[in-house]
């Protein structure tokens, strides 16, 4: 049985753990429909090679809250993870965060897969 492909979100595309992040979707194979990838309005523009198509970086505070995903990846940082990821969230995606930012929080499940797989 095939999983799924998702509409998939990296926001920190641009940083050494979101890029990493989107080369393990790419080596994993990970089920993706549409990778969108943000960044700071310093990085939009850029473009990250995802299964060989070229994904422009996108401004996370200009993002169209119109566009909806099933998955995020946050590797932004503390300030912006608490700003952003309950949006997302809100709008129906999954989202897992690598920052400190909800680490304290009796709503968000802390993950470590050497503790608790």
């Amino acid at each position: 049985m095939t999983a799924p492909a998702l509409r998939v979100a990296v926001v920190g595309a641009t940083g050494a753990v979101g890029r990493e992040m989107v080369t393990i979707l790419e080596e994993r194979r990970f089920p993706v429909a549409r990778l969108s990838l943000f960044a700071s309005a310093r990085s939009a523009g850029e473009v990250l090679e995802f299964r060989g198509e070229d994904v422009v970086i996108q401004d996370l505070a200009k993002r169209d809250r119109r566009e909806s995903f099933d998955l995020v990846l946050f590797s932004a940082g503390s300030e912006l993870s608490s700003t952003h990821a309950p949006q997302f969230a809100e709008a129906g995606a999954w989202v897992v965060d690598n920052s400190s930012a909800f680490r304290g929080s009796s709503d968000c499940p802390l993950i470590v897969p050497e503790i608790n797989s």
